[in-house]
């Protein structure tokens, strides 16, 4: 039986999961997990299945009280106190970083859906999990299976890496119309269901950017040798090209249960955990992004090619911006006029410890205190 922590439990990570390990119950047991709001509803998932601990981690919420589930309010402490073999992280957000690092602390295996903790930690997270003898798995669908691809195909003989994209619910929307899109439309993606951030991230496509970025630190290929290739159909996770010049590619479902229950039950899946592929009815088209249209993507190349803290400022100006466009204060073009502008300031210097990710972090909302391109 394996104990496994799942922090976001009432997110969509934490709901793919639940739908997953369902059919594992004689595998995997829950013995902890955390919520920042919807208190109630992760009381509900904790006694459904018989949940022990639950962290609140938001300090708004009321307590309540259960003699069922203990309550806890530090995520650390938690973590700390509750044995597991392994914790998957679906914290969305930099919020996710933290927790990441008390994990690698505190479990022997790390399952990583919090794209964000390798993008702001970058080289520290991976340092800090070799220190603890912590394995990383990564869980974002086109990681997934990347590392799965790398693991069968040897990393000594593929050349690179090709991450798919949907292109989201805009890839044939002129571009001169982009400026009127509202919240609403660009948190409706036409394939994936996803908390309204992410999808707003995968409309613009800044999502792939943290993807380019994430893959980078997970993989170790430089920008050269990551490319990005426009997918509708998200059947094809990603793909990777030999030395050979052969592409071998991971097709699935687009549903997260596959990348999740793969992360909490490696090494070995030897029973179905979704709904089969019927590849005999896909028509599967592939094309390079549009970089007038999706700005962030090369952004983000950029990041890679220069690393010191720029990965963190794309990550932290984007979750701002987003915020901003949800709150009507900017268009949906100035989403990436507001992280373009702080990317344009010199942010050369690398962290040398989570502290200087903190800060860099806190730099930049105290220089985004109000957006720029507010609309009038």
């Amino acid at each position: 039986m394996r104990n496994v922590t799942v922090l976001g439990i009432t997110g969509s990570i934490g709901s793919s999961a639940l739908r997953g390990i369902s059919s594992f119950r004689d595998r995997i047991r829950i013995v902890a997990c955390s919520c920042n709001s919807k208190v109630d509803e992760a009381l509900r998932i904790c006694l459904e299945y018989g949940i022990p601990n639950l962290c609140i981690t938001s300090q708004e919420n009321v307590i309540p009280s259960s003699g069922d589930v203990r309550i806890w309010t530090d995520l650390d402490d938690m973590l700390y106190a509750v044995p597991c073999d392994m914790v998957l992280n679906g914290i969305a957000g930099s919020p996710g970083l933290k927790a990441s690092f008390s994990a690698i602390r505190n479990c022997r295996a790390l399952a990583l859906a919090n794209k964000e903790s390798v993008v702001l930690g970058g080289h520290l997270l991976f340092r800090e999990a070799d220190k603890y003898k912590t394995r990383i798995i990564p869980v974002d669908s086109e990681h997934s299976a990347i590392d799965e691809l790398l693991s069968d195909c040897g990393r000594e003989n593929v050349d690179s890496l090709i991450i798919t994209a949907s292109g989201g619910p805009f890839r044939s929307t002129p571009i001169d119309r982009l400026a009127y899109i509202t919240p609403e439309e660009a948190a409706d993606h036409p394939t994936w269901k996803m908390g309204p951030k992410i999808s707003i991230d995968s409309s613009t496509l800044a999502n792939k950017g943290l993807e380019v970025i994430e893959a980078h630190y997970l993989f170790g290929f430089d920008a050269d040798h990551i490319q990005v290739v426009i997918h509708p159909q998200s059947v094809v996770h990603s793909m990777v090209r030999a030395k050979s010049g052969q592409i071998y590619a991971q097709m699935s479902p687009p549903d997260m249960v596959f990348p999740i229950m793969r992360a909490l039950l490696w090494p070995i899946v030897d029973r179905p955990v979704g709904k089969a592929l019927d590849f005999t009815s896909l028509d599967l088209t592939f094309r390079a992004p549009d970089y007038a249209r999706y700005p962030f993507v090369a952004d983000a190349f950029e990041c890679v090619r220069r690393e010191g803290s720029y990965p963190i400022v794309y990550n932290m100006a984007d979750e701002i911006a987003v915020s901003w466009f949800r709150q009507r204060r900017i268009a949906y073009t100035g989403i990436h006029s507001e992280v373009r502008r702080l990317l344009e300031m010199d942010w050369s210097k690398a962290p040398s410890d989570l502290d200087d990710v903190m800060a860099v972090m806190q730099r930049v909302k105290a220089l985004m205190d109000r957006p720029y391109t507010e609309t009038r």
